[in-house]
């Protein structure tokens, strides 16, 4: 007979049950840690993959890129918040402006949109051709669409001069003479103005038999404080017909205000100014002036659609060496680099799939517990519609027209001809699917405009295509740069004399100075001597020092360098282009923020 086998008690079992139990709970919590990862992981893959096309995407377009793409900070001394240019924020600064008002709507001065002032972006003037104008009629323009969009609101204050720069068109730069306003007059030529910097004032020539608007870039010198600031200040001035047309001296204004009457003024620093001619905007209805080239009108601000007078095609403007073909750039501000944009074909069965899910709803709760209310067209500006209430916007790329939704349902705005008819669309946002069951729309190619969870964002900064050198340290702006021509002229040896200095928002660009000379020591011999080098590529320090200015050292280059030579030619350097180009993809996650720069260098120009 078999030995008796003994059974497994129950307090056995209870124990196993519980040791296993502890291990399964301890497994199972690796798995929000490893999900997180994997989040991570695709998250920044995802932006990886929206840097490299955002950066193919304008590679395609280089011809077209601006001149520069500067910071900006809000301005609120004429009692609205106006843009404006300030050199001092740094390219990596993603906080917030201080001293905001207590109400203002802090994403538009904080993060990637401390970088959104367009300047110079060139317009190719080609053949006109038809485009659906004003009340759905065909009219004959060059058409042109920005870069980046949409663009920003102009203030309530808004009147064509004082912040028509906030979308401005402009030709080329005019040709400086500095004068006395007190004594000095000439009969200065289209292309030519004048400037007194110690009295504020520009001399500028009418036309005989219609208006004429000049644009007018400066920096001033203030005491604020017991501060010394200079401040980049942009002026429209448009000058009615007279004959005979005599040049007129003009006041420099701040608002509505001479700058020379500002308390504390010092004067218009030396050579930091630039002028151009300013095409005239037109209403999308009004009729184009065959005889005036300089005109255009703007068909879409979401779209960044822009069109000029068809007269600009083929038109040659007089200029100081003999003429040359009329040159147009658009300068403007992007609204919020954190609205995403992506085109579309319409397919047949009219679903869409944008590139992420968990869009922004209206109402929605964000991380920071606020309530979510709207893309906000115009918000930072005071304007109050049911526009900047809408959470995406659709719009047809052939007629510029709008469809405004809000928490899925389609905006009715009325019949204006801005506006789409029903689209009869569904949209999930969850998933980031769109459904288009209106007919008419297949086969159309499509703008949408949205915000993601998380504040997803694709911006782009942009070195100074090239920049000035000016005589004094207070006149360094975002597209100037400075060196101690005295010290080093003296002979003087050290830092100071061997550093090129720029603002801060250009700390970590990459330049490129065509030629310049400098003064090194022989390492044999120990004996000074001077050296001309050319196409020599720095990179600007990423922080100042004691001037307060970022800078590049000749010593990275050459390590035997000593000092700059102005001696040679009366100027050390000659050409200093900027090369850095880069889109940057942020998003912020619960508790941190992740950032992604895509960084490229831009061919060498002519």
């Amino acid at each position: 007979m078999g030995r008796l086998q003994r059974g497994t008690s129950l307090v056995e079992v209870l124990v196993t049950i519980g040791i296993l139990a502890i291990a399964i709970l301890a497994f199972i919590r690796l798995y929000p840690s490893g999900f997180l990862a994997l989040k991570r992981s695709g998250q920044g893959d995802a932006a990886t993959r929206l840097a490299q096309q955002e950066t193919e995407r304008l590679r395609t377009r280089a011809e077209n890129l601006p001149r520069l793409i500067a910071p900006v900070s809000y301005d609120f001394r004429t009692g609205e918040a106006e843009l404006v240019v300030d050199p001092t924020i740094y390219p990596d600064d993603l906080g917030v402006q201080p001293n905001l008002p207590e109400n203002f709507p802090r994403e538009y001065a904080s993060g990637v949109n401390r970088f959104r002032r367009i300047v110079g972006e060139r317009i190719a003037l080609g053949l006109p051709g038809p485009t659906l104008g004003s009340q759905d009629e065909l009219t004959e323009g060059i058409v042109y669409t920005t870069l980046f969009s949409p663009i920003a609101q102009k203030p309530h204050g808004a009147d064509g001069g004082r912040y028509a720069y906030y979308l401005s068109v402009t030709s080329g730069p005019m040709r400086r003479i500095v004068l006395d306003s007190d004594f000095q007059f000439r009969e200065i030529r289209l292309f030519e103005y004048g400037i007194d910097y110690e009295t504020a004032q520009v001399l500028l020539r009418p036309l005989r038999t219609r208006p004429i608007r000049y644009q007018v870039e400066f920096s001033v010198l203030l005491v604020e404080n017991n501060r010394l600031i200079s401040r980049l200040v942009t002026n429209e001035i448009e000058l009615q017909p007279a004959d005979p047309p005599v040049p007129r001296w003009f006041d420099l204004t701040l608002g509505d205000t001479p700058v020379r009457n500002l308390p504390g003024f010092l004067g218009v620093v030396p050579y930091s100014d630039t002028a151009a001619r300013a095409f005239i905007e037109l209403e999308p209805d009004q009729a184009w002036d065959p005889d005036d080239p300089y005109q255009y009108k703007v068909l879409n601000p979401l779209t960044g659609t822009i069109v000029i007078n068809p007269a600009a095609s083929g038109y040659y403007e007089r200029f100081w060496r003999g003429l040359r073909p009329l040159q147009a750039y658009v300068s403007y501000f992007v609204h919020d680099w954190r609205v995403i944009r992506e085109e579309f074909t319409v397919p047949q069965n009219g679903r869409i799939r944008l590139a992420f899910a968990d869009l922004k709803q209206f109402g929605d709760v964000l991380d920071d517990q606020t309530t979510y209310k709207g893309l906000g067209f115009g918000r930072d500006v005071g304007y109050q519609t049911p526009e900047s209430e809408a959470d995406l916007v659709i719009v047809d790329m052939l007629t510029g027209r709008a469809a405004y939704f809000k928490q899925g349902t389609q905006l009715n705005l009325g019949t204006g001809a801005a506006l789409l008819p029903n689209l009869q669309a569904t949209i999930d946002y969850g998933t980031g699917v769109i459904e288009i069951g209106n007919p008419n729309m297949r086969g159309r190619k499509i703008l949408v405009l949205y915000q993601v969870h998380e504040n997803w964002a694709v911006s782009v900064q942009k070195a100074a295509a090239r920049y000035d050198l000016v005589a004094d340290p207070r006149a360094i702006t975002v597209d100037t740069c400075w060196y101690d021509w005295e010290r080093a002229y003296q002979g003087e040896e050290g830092e100071r004399t061997r550093r090129l200095y720029f603002s801060r928002s250009e700390a970590g660009k990459t330049v490129l100075l065509r030629e310049y000379w400098y003064v090194a020591r022989d390492e044999r011999t120990g004996e000074q001597r001077t050296r001309r080098g050319t196409n020599g590529v720095f990179r600007i320090s990423d922080r100042p020092d004691e001037t307060g200015f970022v800078y590049i050292d000749l010593q990275t280059a050459h390590r035997d360098a000593l000092r700059w030579e102005p001696g040679v030619t009366g100027q050390a350097i000659r050409g200093i282009q900027g090369l850095s180009l880069k889109v940057r993809v942020t998003f912020e996650p619960p508790g941190r923020r992740s950032r992604t720069d895509y960084d490229v260098l831009l061919p060498v120009g002519d």
